[in-house]
This record gives structure tokens, C-alpha cells and sequence, in this order.
């Protein structure tokens, strides 16, 4: 499916509605400088940190990308324009029409051994929830949707040149979370991913929202799926207006909804505990074909069984489930239609989109996605009104992009933020250009799948509705840095014991390409290349004598520092010097180190 093909129409112009348990359960400086890696410091403290500071070029790519690549920088340097400045702002304009960026290296990918990618919303729930006739499901026939999807992340955040879309991707998933290990959440997941989400992910929030309400995962995950009129389900209004909308930061208690303050345009500029109850009555009937029990009773017909009344897993609006009553949220009225039954909950969605507190809730999570934990309140603002002003636009949230990478906030920042451990992961796997295939058929798939679980940061693996959280403190515990720090590790040596035990790293031919005097490969140059590849800038002093002297050892068991400055054969392995496990071993250091960290 291209997504970048889909046709777009108004809000206006559409004629449709924009945990519980399911019933059925399934079984330092340099003097080396190459074409592909210029010189990438600068004065420290240029920009207003105390920190040292990267040049133009790696600090984009480090805050709206998972991390540079040597490719990406000889992109840039290609593209028009006199200055950086010049050649960053039209690398910025390029990312944000994905659809004209060639990405077919991915899309081969995904073509190995995926099996579930391409399949419809029906065929996922009937060949992985529930089988016409009540067919057992084995696990991993069960699984097999969500599984595919998380090594898809892991294949587009290391491989994909829509770099731009992939953080944004990523962050449309956190807003609107899913935990793909609920109830019948990962034989959908696939659908979740390509329908709902990356549509729309530089689209329009509006279209997403709507999309989101009616998806089958998000009904299953907040329990809407079962939401009647006779006992309304809040799950999902609440985080419909705290987490996806208006925000708890606008939630005025249980006070009257008509004490709440209007703003110059009349709208109530908050929600109330009563504008909760309200919004479930609405969305009552909201539901998809298998969320109730009733929807399994063919089985039990007087036989034959008829397969075509199993359910489909689509969305289904349950009419005698609707409340049709007159639903008053934020002090206005909306009304049931017969003629056009979703149009209450369309009409409160448009309402909720077009809202100044949407629009800066929105503007607060991206400015703090891609500039700082606390954004500055002036680009906040800008990038709220753009969102708010362009709500019916087919490109708001592309427009309100733009506005946010093009600002100084956004250019002349570094390390008010830090890569949380999937951003880590993909930022050192993209810097050793890692070709491991993720093929879900190859077992090596799996071991990468476990081997990430303990990071803090498995993809989609948020357990509460709110996504993973976006501040440093919270990334700054023990044990998520250590498992992190541990996969790094494990991903810059492991090699493939099935094909001649050849690295999935790239480590050594990066090295040769970048050092190509071999004569210059010394403990020093290499620790050099290395750190200002990573981090953008040379290294402390003390940091890059303690790394050259362990690339100095030529005996693993008497490790005694050797000449700093004599060659290293980097393609030697053998015993006892071990020199390419030694060089994997200090570029994976270099990872867990705190410059790297930044972003």
C-alpha cells in the first residue's frame, strides 16, 4: 500500500464518523578528514551550552533523524545552496515530502520473509484472532502481525532515508498509544501502524483522529469496543480529551460546565469530569465486528455453520448501543442524526481539532519531542498557531513541521535533549550502517526481539495510554542504560555464525574508507575517527587516552599499553591481539558514552 498516494479529502466532505477482555482469546581533535566525514567540531560553547558542541550538520541529523550517517552528510553537502544553513534548510524541505524520497532499499527489506505486512484489517482478524469456524491459532500465528511491525521499526529507523517521517511516525505512536501486547492488540497491529498512523503522520490530525477512534486496536485497548448505552464505558472519552486532545493541563475537576472559562471566540477553553460522561454517551456504538460476545453466537446455529457471519474485525457502528440522546461536551449541544448516525461524535471531533488547546498541546509535545524538555514558550506558541489555523489543511501538521525545524529554537539548540534507548540503539546501529536483515524467518529476529525487551524501550511496549515519556529524568535510571548499553554492545560484535561468521557491523570497512593510509591506522587516529564520527566533535583528552591505550594492547591476556601512535592491522583477528574484536569493542564504548548521548 502507498500511503503517500492517498487521495485527501475535507473533513467537511466525508460522509462517515471521522481493556476490556475480547470474547475470544488466542492460543578528541583530529587530522583526519575524509570525503564522507568532515571536520565535525566547533568551538565549544558557540551555542549557549556548556557542553561541546557539534556543527550544524550532525545536530539536525542527531535531533530530527535516529542519527547521521556518513551518506546522509554527503546528501547534504550535495544539495543546493551556498551555506550549511542553506543546504540544512533544503535537506529539512526534502524530509518533509517523504513520497519524493527514494526509500526502495527499506521496501526490499520488507519484502524478506514478512508475511503479514500486506494483508487486509479483515484478513488480520480472521487469520489471526478468529477463523471462520473457530479454528485453534497457534502463538505465533497470533503474534505474528505485531512481531513483524516491531522488526519493521527496527529496519526503517536503521535503514530508511525518510528519516523525518520515521521520528514522526514514532511520535504519533507514543501520542496515541497502544500497548501491542493487550488483549488481541498484536494480530491488528500491522493494520494500526499502516492504516491509521503513517497515513498520517505529516497529514492531518483531524483524519487521524478519526482513524484512530474507529481502529479496531485502539477500540480493544480502551475497551470503546463494548461501550453500550446502558452502562457507558469513560475509558476512552477521558483519554480522548486528557491525553489526545485538550489535555489534562485543561481539566477544571468536577466543576459546573458552565462556570468553565470562554475564550474571545466563545469556546469553553476546558473540560469538565461532567464533559467525560458526556463524550462516552456519544460514543456509544462505536465498536467493530468481533468485539461481542454475540458476534461468535453463528457458531453455535444449527449446523451447517454459516463462515460468512463469523466477524471481521472492521468497524462497526452498533446502533441499538448508541445513546441518542442530546450529548452537551464543553457547553455545546450535539445532536443525533437518524439519517447520519455518526454524525455527534464526527461533530465533536471537529470541535476538538480545531481547539486552541489541541493545537497547543500538540505544539508543547512536538517542540519537546525535537528541541527541549521544557520548549520555549515563543516557538510553542508559533507552532500552535500554525496547527490551529491550517486544522482543515490535508498538510497541517507538515506545514506546522516546517515551522518548528526551520526555527532558531530548533537549529541553534544541542543537548537539551538525550536519545532515549530506541534512539541510542538506532543513532550506533546507523553510525556502523548494522545489515542485519530482520527477516522474521531468520532466528537471529527473535534474539534481537528479547534481547531489547529490558532497555525500557521495546517499540510500542508502553504498557498506560500516555506513551513513553519525553524528559531526560526519566531516562537516566541504571538499569535502562545498562540493558541499552548491554544491546549495543552485543549488536557492534555479533556476528553471522550461520554464513562464515561475518560481522553485521561495517565497522572495519567504515575505518578503511575513512583511514585509507594503512599506515595511519593507529591507536590514536582510530579512537579520533571513531569519537568524532559519533559524537560530532573530537574527544576529551582523558577519554581518548584511555581508549587508545586499550586499542594499543596487543596480548588480551597481559594488557599492557603499547605505541599509540604504530599501525593497527584492524582486519587482524587472530590471537592474541584480537585487533577487529578491539576496534568493535571501542567504537561500542564510544556509544555509552555520555556525548553520545545527547541530542
Amino acid at each position: 500500500m502507498n500511503i503517500f498516494a492517498k487521495k485527501y479529502h475535507k473533513s467537511a466532505a466525508l460522509n462517515k464518523a471521522p481493556k476490556s477482555e475480547s470474547p475470544v482469546k488466542a492460543t578528541k581533535s583530529s587530522t583526519l578528514t575524509t570525503k564522507s566525514t568532515p571536520s565535525l567540531s566547533i568551538k565549544p560553547g558557540d551555542l549557549d551550552g556548556s557542553i561541546a558542541t557539534p556543527n550544524l550538520t550532525h545536530r539536525v541529523l542527531s535531533k530530527m533523524a535516529f542519527g547521521p550517517r556518513a551518506a546522509d552528510i554527503d546528501h547534504i553537502n550535495s544539495l543546493p545552496g551556498a551555506t550549511e544553513m542553506d543546504r540544512i534548510l533544503a535537506y529539512i524541505d526534502e524530509q518533509l515530502d517523504p513520497a519524493t524520497i527514494d526509500d526502495s532499499a527499506v521496501d526490499l527489506m520488507l519484502n524478506q520473509g514478512f508475511s503479514t505486512l500486506n494483508k487486509t484489517q479483515q484478513q488480520f482478524f480472521q487469520e489471526h484472532v478468529h477463523i471462520p469456524g473457530g479454528e485453534d491459532i497457534p502463538w505465533d500465528v497470533h503474534i505474528r502481525p505485531g512481531r513483524e511491525t516491531i522488526y519493521a521499526a527496527f529496519i526503517r529507523g536503521i535503514n530508511s532515508n525518510r528519516q523525518l517521517f520515521e521520528m514522526m511516525a514514532d511520535f504519533w505512536h507514543n501520542h496515541f498509544n497502544v500497548y501491542i501486547e493487550g488483549d488481541n492488540i498484536q494480530p491488528m497491529f500491522v493494520h494500526y501502524d499502516r492504516d491509521v498512523i503513517r497515513p498520517n503522520a505529516l497529514g492531518n490530525f483531524r483524519d487521524m483522529l478519526y482513524e484512530v477512534t474507529r481502529s479496531n486496536a485502539m477500540l480493544s485497548y480502551l475497551g470503546n469496543g463494548v461501550n453500550e448505552q446502558s452502562a457507558p464505558n469513560e475509558n476512552y472519552a477521558r483519554e480522548l480529551l486528557e491525553l489526545h486532545t485538550i489535555s489534562a493541563k485543561n481539566y477544571f475537576g468536577h466543576m459546573p460546565w458552565d462556570d468553565v472559562p470562554v475564550d474571545g471566540q466563545g469556546r469553553r477553553t476546558g473540560y469538565v469530569e461532567a464533559d467525560v460522561l458526556e463524550l462516552s454517551r456519544a460514543l456509544t456504538g462505536w465498536s467493530f465486528s468481533g468485539a461481542s460476545w454475540q458476534d461468535y453466537q453463528y457458531l453455535y446455529d444449527p449446523p451447517p455453520i454459516n463462515l460468512n457471519l463469523a466477524p471481521t474485525g472492521l468497524f462497526m457502528f452498533r446502533s441499538d448501543w448508541h445513546d441518542q440522546g442530546v450529548k452537551r461536551v464543553m457547553g455545546v449541544d450535539f445532536f443525533y442524526d437518524s439519517n447520519d448516525p455518526e454524525k455527534d461524535v464526527n461533530d465533536i471531533l471537529d470541535m476538538l481539532a480545531e481547539h486552541p488547546a489541541t493545537a497547543e498541546f500538540l505544539a508543547t509535545k512536538l517542540c519537546r519531542r525535537f528541541i527541549a524538555d521544557e520548549p520555549p514558550a515563543g516557538v510553542v506558541s508559533q507552532v500552535a498557531d500554525a496547527l490551529q489555523q491550517n486544522w482543515q489543511a490535508s498538510d497541517q501538521i507538515k506545514i506546522a513541521m516546517e515551522v518548528l525545524l526551520k526555527s532558531t529554537e530548533f537549529l541553534n539548540t544541542w543537548g537539551e535533549k538525550i536519545k532515549r534507548p530506541f534512539e541510542r540503539t538506532m543513532a550506533a546501529l546507523r553510525q556502523i550502517e548494522y545489515n542485519f536483515s530482520f527477516d522474521p524467518t531468520n532466528e537471529y529476529a527473535s534474539w534481537h526481539h528479547w534481547g531489547f525487551q529490558d532497555s525500557g524501550q521495546p517499540p510500542f511496549g508502553w504498557t498506560s495510554p500516555n506513551g513513553y515519556p519525553d524528559v531526560k529524568a526519566h531516562w537516566l535510571g541504571a538499569s535502562s542504560n545498562m540493558s541499552t548499553w548491554k544491546f549495543i554492545q552485543w549488536t557492534s560484535r555479533f556476528r553471522d555464525g550461520n554464513n562464515g561468521d561475518v560481522p553485521f557491523n561495517n565497522i572495519l570497512n567504515i575505518t578503511a574508507n575513512g583511514i585509507p593510509n594503512a599506515s595511519d591506522r593507529t591507536a590514536n587516529n582510530l579512537v579520533n575517527f571513531w569519537y568524532e564520527r559519533a559524537c560530532g566533535f573530537p574527544p576529551d583528552p582523558g577519554v581518548q587516552s584511555k581508549l587508545a591505550e586499550f586499542m594499543s594492547y596487543d596480548d588480551n591476556t597481559n594488557p599492557v599499553v603499547g605505541d599509540l601512535n604504530a599501525p593497527i592491522d584492524i582486519y587482524s583477528n587472530d590471537w592474541p591481539g584480537y585487533n577487529s574484536e578491539r576496534l568493535f569493542a571501542v567504537v561500542s564504548t564510544i556509544f555509552l558514552t555520555a556525548e553520545f548521548s545527547y541530542r
